[in-house]
């Protein structure tokens, strides 16, 4: 018995085979590689100086590849037959707007790759309602707008890059429209705050990267909602003493949040604020993460008081660097009965 989305599947295969040449005599573009997947075909024309999309691609192509060209526009409707493409690969060239209707038809892309390119903005109307699609990559330009709804319809994304650009802000509303996001990275931005329930909405997110901003004040409640964060490794928070710098260096943290207790699945904590200087950590800010296991703070110079890790029993190596602490809490070994490294 056949399922509703098999029919459809059969449907326009059918429909297609009226139009096109069957999938085993479709020609390859001109210096491009092609290859066949049983009736799919795989189309790699990177690198290749190419000032415009190839016309002759067969409707079967499943994965295409344009990256590295000259591509400075893409016309509407240009891979509109493309009903199979699942990847399309677009980095690495000129692009700095692209069009409402550049990627119509594409109703089985799951991954878009537009890095490496001169976008200054989300390219929202291009976006609108690409349902499956699963992996989104916008780094490497040079956006600094994430305008609400322009991720709408995208309700099928679990991986977005938006590292490398010129973000000021956390884009928390454009972010709460997908609520199946597993991992995204901010990186390597111009982020100054990260503001109460910035990422409230993505309770699915596992991965989240912050690193390389110039982040200076977070709010208490600024992860709120991050009941799956799980996947880092080792915290490198850099508390430095820049009491004589204050004027000159502006990536500057005055408070660091407990905001822990809201995600106590961490088990590793990896560089997810690294290169953003933090001045003093909050005694409570480690408590309840029953799966920590290695905690560092190097040059913590302005910490005077042991960390209160109760609640934090499986932590197993605790690195404490550059700080004015002068005892230890006589509870400290029933607070961390695995504890091998201190």
């Amino acid at each position: 018995m056949q399922t509703s989305s098999s029919h459809n599947l059969l449907s326009l295969i059918r429909g297609t085979t009226n139009k096109f040449p069957a999938a085993g005599h479709a020609t390859c573009p001109g210096r491009c590689r092609c290859e066949g997947d049983g009736l799919l075909h795989r189309v790699d024309c990177s690198d290749l100086g190419l000032r415009e999309i190839p016309s002759n691609l067969s409707v079967f192509t499943s994965y295409l590849d344009l990256s590295m060209n000259n591509l400075t526009v893409m016309t509407s409707g240009a891979l509109s037959n493309l009903h199979f493409l699942e990847e399309l690969r677009l980095a690495g060239n000129d692009l700095s707007f692209i069009p409402r209707g550049a990627f119509s038809g594409l109703y089985n892309l799951k991954v878009l790759m537009l890095q490496n390119n001169q976008l200054r903005s989300v390219p929202a109307e291009a976006l609108t309602n690409l349902h499956n699609l699963q992996s989104l990559r916008l780094d490497a330009n040079h956006i600094s707008g994430v305008p609400p709804g322009c991720f709408f319809g995208l309700r099928s994304l679990r991986h977005l890059w938006l590292d490398d650009n010129a973000l000021t802000e956390v884009p928390v509303k454009a972010l709460g429209e997908l609520p199946t996001l597993q991992a995204m990275t901010l990186a390597l931005n111009h982020i100054a705050h990260i503001p109460d329930h910035a990422f409230s909405k993505l309770g699915r997110l596992v991965v989240l990267h912050l690193n390389n901003n110039r982040i200076v004040s977070m709010g208490n409640s600024c992860f709120h909602g991050l009941h799956s964060l799980e996947t880092l490794s080792e915290i490198f928070l850099f508390l430095r003493k820049f009491l004589t710098l204050i004027s000159t260096f502006q990536n500057f943290w005055e408070k660091f949040p407990p905001f822990f207790v809201y995600n106590k699945n961490v088990f590793l904590f990896d560089r997810l604020f690294y290169d953003n200087p933090i001045q003093s950590v909050g005694r409570s800010a480690f408590q309840n993460l029953p799966e920590l296991r290695t905690l560092s703070l190097n040059g913590a110079a302005e910490l005077s008081e042991f960390p209160d890790l109760s609640g934090t029993k499986g932590l197993e190596s605790l690195t404490i660097t550059g700080a004015r602490i002068t005892s230890l809490p006589s509870s400290m070994c029933e607070q961390l009965p695995n504890l091998q490294l201190l």
